[in-house]
Formats: C-alpha cells, structure tokens, sequence
C-alpha cells in the first residue's frame, strides 16, 4: 500500500511542477507592457483595500476573479474598467 502511496504522490507532485511552471508562463504571456494579470494581494493593494473586502466585492460580482491552480488573480483591464480608466 505505502507503493501506491508514493506513486500517487510522486505524480500529484509533478502534477502541481507542471501547473506551476504553465502558471508562470501564463503569466508572462500577459504582461508585455507591465503586469496585466494581478493576484489578490497586489489588487487589494492597488485598491487599497484588505483581501476580506476584495473577496466580498468577488461574491457580489464587482469584481470577476481568474481561478487558475487554485489562485485566484484579476485582470488590470477589468480593474481598471471598474475604476473607469480603460482606455
């Protein structure tokens, strides 16, 4: 038994490496001109809000999250279209 143990978790470790390393590379494929995908800490933080207000305006839908890997991020667009600076 402990076999299939390290066996399922050896391929949940390189499950998570794999998404890991997309997630990275995501991430760059969005900020040619400065950072366009945000997660929830640099958005409370450009807010100037905490993340339990953050959250809240997610549930009320004010702001739309990003799930991905199980992190959430927000896109500057959508933040700045709340803010009404898209251009």
């Amino acid at each position: 038994m402990d076999y299939f143990k390290d066996f399922f978790k050896k391929i949940e470790d390189l499950i998570d490496d794999k998404l890991n390393q997309f997630e990275c590379k995501l991430a760059e494929m969005y900020k040619p001109e400065g950072k366009e995908i945000m997660t929830r800490a640099e958005t409370a933080e450009y807010f100037g809000v905490s993340l339990g207000t953050l959250n809240n305006w997610s549930k009320s839908g004010i702001l739309v999250p990003i799930d991905f890997g199980g992190r959430v991020y927000y896109t500057r667009n959508e933040i700045q279209a709340k803010l009404g600076l898209a251009s």
